[in-house]
């Protein structure tokens, strides 16, 4: 990765509408002093991209004294290697055993993952598995310790991303079902047993959660101005859309056979699911902790991303399935192909060292097969080819003069699509953006547009400078 990305002298992404662009932006702003909890780009906003990466690598940036682009490829590298730890924790929790978790490291952490830029991926690639770990510790062994971290890292997920937080929160209500049903004839005695942490918990992690939440609850009302959900994903109030979405997720995780590497994953993962439910006799047996996990992530993860079929007709939303199961189904589909492989270690009774060199083998095998799909990338993917070329020299001269003669907090009104490009290059606020970066459904971005555009190409000078002093 270092090799690869340390000849870049801009971001592998458009400067205008890029994602990565965007979320310098957001970085800058920070580092200029901006509230991580308010918007990066539109004045009184939430923040679009929200604010835990690009805290973190704007504190990385100030620490090791880095330009913000050399800053975002640096602390790619470093988050890597926390991933690469996290991944392997949370696989060697789940099955004790350390070879079987370093496969599963290189297929969830793979190279071709990476450089990490942007919010997303990192929130996959470092608060997933954290978030996972941490739910497996305090399933498994009920102690106070650990539903503080859960808290923690269940709250972050709030400033982490919107989605893999409403996929854990679905998650963990999934577990306390299952867990209630297994108590149904004690449920005085379990919730009299387990209430201090559960309060312990909502202690901890309800403050967590309200840095992001309290606006759009208790000011907004959770009332959007627009359509937000329908208008930038898929329209999943529509049945075929829900449908198509269902097929085309189980035939990909499932049922895929386009190439050798993906047919033998899709294979681990059909004994995987096998296992779960049947002993090497075939004979179905009692859950084990490590298959009672599995099952009820995996019920949990089904839940949360294809809970639209209810929500849609009660509530009219989704919570952006498209995402959902890049989160859950994805993670949980790596844990059952794990799974599957220990059932066949166990099943042919490997010799132990036979065992530790197939899984040694197949890691490595994984890892190639990462390190050619970043190749790939590196190779062929037309923004990465840009990235070898520096920001144009206007943009690096309004960077400077806007840094020097502006406050971070300061307002600039142009069109949508350069508005965009400032802001990537200064941190500056703007008046008017592209909808899409905003992820605001609480803010009326449209009367915003209107008003741009009264001021900018209106005739009624009142009217022009009674906005100009709005914003």
């Amino acid at each position: 990765q270092h090799r690869a990305t340390s000849g870049f002298k801009s971001l592998p992404s458009p400067i205008y509408g890029g994602d990565y662009y965007h979320q310098m932006g957001c970085i800058i702003h920070i580092r200029a002093g901006g509230n991580p909890l308010l918007s990066s780009t539109l004045p009184e906003g939430t923040p679009g991209y929200l604010p835990l990466y690009s805290f973190l690598c704007a504190s990385f940036s100030d620490l090791c004294n880095l330009k913000t682009i050399k800053g975002m490829f640096t602390f790619s590298l470093f988050l890597y290697a926390v991933a690469t730890i996290l991944w392997f924790c949370f696989f060697s929790a789940v099955f004790e055993n350390n070879w079987i978790s370093l496969a599963g490291t290189a297929l969830a952490n793979g190279l071709n993952a990476y450089p990490i830029l942007k919010y997303t991926p990192f929130t996959h690639q470092v608060l997933l598995p954290l978030f996972l770990l941490c739910l497996y510790l305090t399933i498994t062994h009920k102690k106070s310790h650990y539903y503080i971290s859960l808290a923690i890292i269940y709250g972050l997920l709030t400033l982490s991303h919107i989605v893999a937080f409403v996929g854990a929160t679905l998650i963990l209500l999934t577990f306390l079902l299952f867990e209630l049903y297994e108590n149904k004839h004690q449920i005085p005695a379990y919730i009299s047993s387990n209430i201090k942490n559960w309060i312990l918990f909502l202690c901890i992690s309800i403050p967590v959660v309200m840095l992001y939440w309290y606006k759009p609850i208790f000011v907004h009302h959770l009332k959007s101005t627009y359509d937000r959900i329908h208008m930038d994903t898929p329209d999943f109030a529509r049945l075929d859309v829900q449908i198509t979405f269902l097929f085309d997720t189980i035939k990909s995780y499932f049922f895929n056979f386009n190439d050798i590497f993906t047919s033998l994953k899709t294979i681990f993962l059909w004994i995987g699911l096998y296992s779960l439910f049947s002993g090497k006799s075939g004979q179905y047996k009692a859950p084990t902790s490590e298959n009672r996990f599995i099952l009820q992530l995996l019920t949990g993860s089904f839940i949360a991303t294809f809970c639209y079929f209810i929500t849609e007709p009660v509530l009219k939303m989704n919570f952006i399935p498209t995402y959902m199961q890049r989160f859950y189904i994805s993670t949980i589909t790596i844990i059952i192909m794990l799974k599957g492989l220990k059932f066949i270690y166990q099943s042919i009774n490997l010799n132990v060292r036979i065992a530790a060199l197939t899984s040694f083998l197949l890691f490595i095998a994984l890892y190639v097969n990462s390190v050619f799909a970043f190749q790939h990338y590196i190779q062929h993917d037309q923004w990465v080819k840009n990235a070898k070329n520096p920001v144009h020299e206007i943009y690096q001269s309004l960077q400077k003069y806007l840094f020097t003669h502006t406050d971070v907090n300061d307002v600039i009104l142009s069109t949508k699509e350069i508005s965009f490009a400032i802001n990537a290059i200064s941190g500056r606020k703007v008046v008017v953006s592209r909808w899409a970066h905003q992820n605001d459904p609480f803010m009326d971005l449209s009367q915003r547009d209107v008003d741009a555009a009264i001021i900018l190409y209106g005739n009624d000078t009142k009217k022009k400078l009674e906005l100009i002093k709005k914003y």
